[in-house]
């Protein structure tokens, strides 16, 4: 049974919400979790957990590669005769075999993440100050009728 669970790959999922970044078979993993570095291997249990902004370091076909990513959500499903899933879910994500190129890709995602929000941001307050003199608009001309 334990070379069975050794010789099982992982399947290693991560997506955005514009893109598949990985959907690979998997030796064994790496991940920062709020309680420290967790190592997932073959058969780990079923978990789910948040993940801080990093670097997730995984090997596959003996070759160690790395996924940056700007937060998130992990989730380790384990079922019968299956390869161990896990599942990660984050707003942006770069995947490679060059830490350091990985890592930058990640930075500019996140500054276009941040202006992002911040746009949106403004149009939520425009739209709020629109429907707030909108309603008083009509508390005004209700209460002359």
């Amino acid at each position: 049974m334990t070379d069975q669970v050794k010789t099982t790959p992982l399947q290693l999922v991560v997506l955005t919400p514009d893109k598949k970044v990985l959907d690979a078979n998997i030796t064994a993993m790496r991940v920062l979790l709020p309680d420290g570095w967790w190592g997932i291997l073959p058969g780990h249990a079923p978990m789910i957990s948040y993940i801080h902004s990093g670097i997730i370091h995984y090997t596959i076909e003996e070759k160690k590669r790395y996924i940056a990513l700007y937060q998130g959500t992990i989730e380790v499903k384990k079922t019968p005769l299956e390869p161990t899933q896990v599942l990660i879910l984050t707003a942006a994500a770069e995947e490679g075999e060059d830490l350091v190129s990985v890592q930058a890709s990640l930075e500019q995602q996140a500054e276009k993440l941040a202006a992002l929000a911040q746009e949106a941001n403004r149009e939520f307050n425009q739209l709020r100050l629109a429907l707030e003199r909108s309603i008083q608009e009509a508390e005004i001309t209700g209460a002359g009728t």
